[in-house]
């Protein structure tokens, strides 16, 4: 877990204003590959054109009949992944407890962060386990009573929702959402990781 001051490192990423009112960005401690694959990617390719890809076929959502979702991916700091999903009508991968659990099963944090219309949400899961989230919009935190498995996430956890809240109305909950996944993976998103080229492939959901 990371303890630097977020606020004072700059605006958070707007990933509402990149993407519009519908995204899931999960950060994993796994290699890219490996996670792709625990997300239920099987077939891995380079996407030069990933986001315009993954953004078209959110908007023709209705014509996609196979269930498939499409997940880009690309390598973060200190060995960490990023995987982005823009479909979400049919949920969102990342949030999806069991999944997000297997990614911290060999160990460290996963945190996946999403937004639908009025509602983002940030999840946190250690151990195999989800273990504590955050309501980006109130900025009210929870964790499990009985969480022994990742010391001081609590405390993290709702230290980074009184932070979110302190920068008001000069934010945005999306804004909110990447402040919470910056404190609590050491992940800073921006432009260039959240934009062309990725690494991904279709995950059935």
């Amino acid at each position: 877990m990371n303890g630097e001051n977020t606020i004072a490192a700059g605006e958070p990423f707007d990933l509402t204003g990149a993407f519009g009112d519908t995204w899931c960005v999960s950060v994993t401690p796994l290699p890219l590959q490996e996670s792709l694959h625990r997300m239920g990617v099987h077939v891995v390719s380079d996407l030069p054109d990933g986001q315009a890809l993954a953004s078209l076929r959110s908007v023709r959502r209705s014509t996609v009949t196979d269930g498939s979702v499409l997940l880009l991916a690309k390598p973060a700091d200190r060995g960490t992944t990023v995987v982005l999903q823009l479909e979400g009508l049919s949920g969102w991968i990342g949030s999806d407890p069991e999944t997000l659990g297997d990614l911290s099963s060999s160990g460290g944090l996963a945190c996946s962060i999403w937004s639908d219309p009025n509602r983002t949400e940030v999840l946190c899961a250690g151990e195999g386990r989800v273990s504590a989230g955050l309501d980006a919009v109130t900025g009210r935190s929870w964790v499990q009573a009985d969480d022994r498995a990742t010391p001081g996430l609590a405390s993290l956890v709702a230290s980074t929702g009184a932070d979110a809240l302190a920068g008001g109305d000069q934010w945005n909950s999306s804004q909110r959402a990447v402040l919470a996944l910056r404190t609590i993976t050491g992940v800073r998103l921006s432009d260039e990781l959240c934009g062309d080229p990725w690494t991904g492939g279709f995950a059935s959901w």
